[in-house]
């Protein structure tokens, strides 16, 4: 696993420091390697821990920026067919500098934008700052497998791939959320999106983020889909089992 964290804001630039801060509280997840990137006009700041599993080269440092777009991920996962996607978009024109799947992911943001996120399939947690667009896109694997918490705070967004470390953030409030704890008490567990703390949210599964001037939009990208049925017999239904 790896850890992510950033900082947007529209109102002020990011102090480089508080991502560093958090990146190095997520050190754990990832103690290979780790990096920060600030973007050319200062309203973006990420943060990478890297564990290296793909490519265990440099040139699989993150954050990872698009030459081309100039877009750059911070990314926390695995692809597992991102060597069918590199194929494809090889055949395109596209061209590598490494061997890994973070670089696939932009080249898939660069063409399609948040619809890449139908041709992934693996276990990821990422953030991508769109540098045209101006906006930063959050994303979730479908089933919830890497976590991905971020807060709303007064002069922008902050998030991170754990939640004490972003609690612990000047800007961030550590009010306690007393409907997440009734929630814990019924359940045990705190469901998505709340946590235990008021400006905290975890991004839940299948669902991405764009957080902009205007502010936050969330959508879900993936549902199971119950439509599709096997129709057979039930004896062929136990000699299956």
């Amino acid at each position: 696993m790896c850890g992510i964290a950033g900082e947007v804001s529209f109102r002020g630039a990011p102090r480089v420091e508080d991502v560093v801060q958090l990146t190095q509280r997520v050190r754990h997840r990832g103690p290979d390697d780790s990096g920060t990137w600030r973007s050319p006009a200062s309203e973006c700041v990420l943060g990478h821990a890297r564990l290296s599993i793909i490519d265990l080269s440099p040139l699989g440092h993150q954050p990872m920026v698009d030459p081309r777009s100039g877009n750059t991920i911070s990314f926390n996962g695995e692809i597992y067919n991102y060597r069918e996607l590199r194929k494809e978009l090889e055949a395109v024109g596209e061209k590598f500098r490494s061997a890994t799947d973070t670089e696939v992911i932009l080249a898939l943001y660069r063409r399609h934008g948040t619809e890449c996120l139908w041709r992934l399939r693996g276990m990821f947690a990422f953030a991508i700052w769109d540098e045209q667009g101006k906006r930063l896109f959050l994303a979730r694997d479908r089933v919830g497998k890497k976590p991905l918490n971020y807060a709303i705070a007064e002069e922008g967004l902050v998030f991170c791939s754990e939640i004490d470390p972003l609690s612990r953030h000047a800007k961030v409030s550590r009010d306690l959320d007393t409907e997440a704890l009734e929630l814990y008490l019924q359940l045990q567990y705190i469901p998505a999106p709340w946590t235990i703390y008021k400006t905290i949210r975890k991004l839940a599964p299948a669902h991405c983020a764009v957080f902009d001037q205007s502010g936050i939009s969330i959508e879900r990208y993936w549902d199971v889909d119950y439509s599709r049925k096997i129709k057979i017999s039930e004896q062929e239904a136990l000699d299956g089992l």
